[in-house]
């Protein structure tokens, strides 16, 4: 059973989707009772490092988490005044109704706002190997094909799904370009 009283409400401002190219995505609310403007923003850990205050444990958990062959998802709050918000809006709806290079001018002033966030947390997730995938790479190798396995994961991460998907052995040297 819900308690209604503890509920907030939030008006969505803007949001910014994801996409492989910006490895992020983010969302600025209103807090309804507050009148509180703020940013959230969630992403990868290495674009994530740069729009957060320097932190001494995040790179190293993302690290540790690589390790166990975890995807890491980052999130991190800005809180914006009145005037920062409006400040952005209009910048951004200049963006928006440009004639040329558009997509440059939004992402500009995307960025003025997702920079010296606070981190709020890090999670790992693991990926798990679809079904059969194991016996297919196996019957892939008896009959004579050459795998390789390319991907845009930390080192860390793809040698230990490499490994739990028997692409390679544990003692198999790997090479990393």
């Amino acid at each position: 059973q819900h308690d209604a009283s503890n509920l907030q409400h939030f008006e969505v401002l803007n949001i910014f989707p994801f996409s492989s190219e910006a490895k992020r995505m983010s969302i600025i609310v209103k807090d309804r009772e507050t009148g509180e403007i703020a940013v959230y923003m969630k992403g990868a850990d290495t674009i994530m490092a740069k729009a957060i205050k320097p932190s001494d444990w995040l790179e190293e958990e993302c690290d540790t988490m690589a390790q166990e062959g975890l995807r890491t998802l980052v999130f991190a709050k800005k809180s914006l005044t009145l005037e920062q918000y409006n400040e952005f809006s209009d910048k951004l709806h200049a963006a928006k109704t440009s004639l040329s290079d558009r997509a440059t001018l939004i992402q500009r002033v995307r960025e003025t706002v997702e920079r010296d966030m606070t981190l709020l947390g890090v999670t790992g997730v693991e990926d798990k190997l679809q079904d059969q995938v194991q016996e297919s790479l196996e019957s892939l190798r008896n009959a004579g094909i050459r795998i390789w396995m390319l991907t845009g994961d930390k080192v860390e991460t793809a040698i230990c799904i490499a490994r739990s998907a028997r692409l390679v052995s544990r003692s198999q040297p790997i090479f990393k370009l």
